[in-house]
């Protein structure tokens, strides 16, 4: 049986080395020891994540923790900013992982990104790949505290998923969780039907 490192989890579920999904194994890494928890996805539903992006680094922070949307662990707010504040549910301990304001080369390696994106050559291709993996590498290699502020944190735990009850909208005739639903005069609505 071959076991997968979290590093290799992480690569495989995002699909390619990025500045973004270091900085999330890292972020994850910082969390699950700050929480006393062991870099392994199986925390199930013990602990929680809040990421303030959409970006690259939440991927790593799903394959190696375990925290999803599905699993209602995992919550996401785009503020664009590389923020992760973790929590154990059991304990209620919380911790802030976020990024400190350094360029990482990401200005040059945006440049070589849009220069691969208009050219489409092979030569500006492996141009963006080489200067992505060089900042990763150097990502992986960095202390800590140059990459990240951490310090703990009070949070209101979001509930744990649960099972729910299905209903149809009263407009469209589509599936919507009942809870979700919002009575509008005698009929139940998805929020979309309901002007939501």
């Amino acid at each position: 049986m071959c076991l997968q490192t979290p590093w290799e989890k992480a690569l495989e579920f995002h699909g390619h080395v990025c500045p973004g999904l270091v900085l999330g194994f890292r972020a994850a890494e910082i969390g699950l020891r700050e929480l006393g928890l062991e870099l392994s996805p199986g925390h199930g539903a013990n602990l929680v994540c809040w990421a303030e992006n959409r970006a690259c680094a939440v991927d790593a922070i799903q394959a190696v923790t375990g925290c999803t949307l599905g699993k209602a662990n995992l919550v996401v707010a785009d503020h664009g900013k590389q923020v992760f504040t973790f929590a154990r549910r059991d304990t209620a301990a919380a911790v802030r992982v976020a990024l400190k304001p350094m360029g990482f080369g990401l200005g040059e390696l945006r440049a070589l990104q849009e220069e691969a994106l208009r050219a489409g050559d092979e030569r500006s291709r492996r141009a963006f790949a080489r200067k992505r993996e060089e900042i990763s590498d150097r990502l992986l290699e960095l202390p800590e505290e140059e990459l990240f502020t951490v310090r703990p944190v009070a949070v209101e735990l979001p509930p744990q998923q649960r099972v729910r009850t299905m209903t149809a909208c009263g407009a469209c005739g589509e599936g919507v969780f009942a809870d979700r639903a919002l009575e509008r005069g005698e009929k139940l609505l998805c929020r979309p039907c309901a002007g939501e």
